[in-house]
């Protein structure tokens, strides 16, 4: 199956989270999934899916075993303004979400990373020959952890948040 089955199946996994949102599929060398996305001039906010297949570009991770099935919630580039309101802020959404969710997110917990683009992020290690965007694990991880962001508000705020 080519690469662009293989988008077209997550993304149809995923649609019922991308209302409000441009979606784009790709595989840069890092990660290879779907970006339901918001951008405004350099500003973009958003939340990819997929896997991620390079973890160089990604120091901050530890215990990376690629690939990975990741479901990422991002606000670039990191000195924007929508950044400062919906990360950097203590009462922010991200903050927020990632406290709500440390008990509910087990036993892959989201991650949350004040000074990285994905701020928040949930990761699991795919078993032997999952690695693929049409694996049902993965997409019923996508899914799960989607509506995770959907339950603790985060994807409403990035559909409604006006960018500067």
């Amino acid at each position: 199956m080519d690469d662009a089955n293989e988008f077209l199946a997550l993304e149809r996994a995923i649609a019922p989270f991308a209302e409000g949102f441009s979606v784009r599929s790709g595989n840069d060398g890092h990660l290879s999934g779907v970006y339901l996305h918001r951008n405004a001039g350099d500003q973009e906010i958003g939340v990819f899916a997929g896997l991620l297949i390079d973890e160089a570009p990604y120091p901050h991770l530890t215990r990376v075993a690629t690939p990975e099935a990741f479901v990422m919630a991002y606000v670039t580039p990191l000195d924007g303004s929508a950044r400062d309101e919906l990360v950097d802020d203590e009462d922010g959404i991200f903050q927020t979400a990632h406290e709500t969710l440390m008990p509910l997110a087990s036993p892959e917990p989201f991650e949350f990373f004040e000074d990285e683009p994905g701020a928040l992020l949930r990761r699991r290690r795919l078993p032997e020959g999952a690695a693929r965007l049409i694996d049902r694990r993965l997409l019923e991880f996508c899914r799960g952890s989607l509506a995770l962001l959907g339950q603790v508000d985060l994807l409403d705020t990035l559909r409604e948040y006006e960018i500067e």
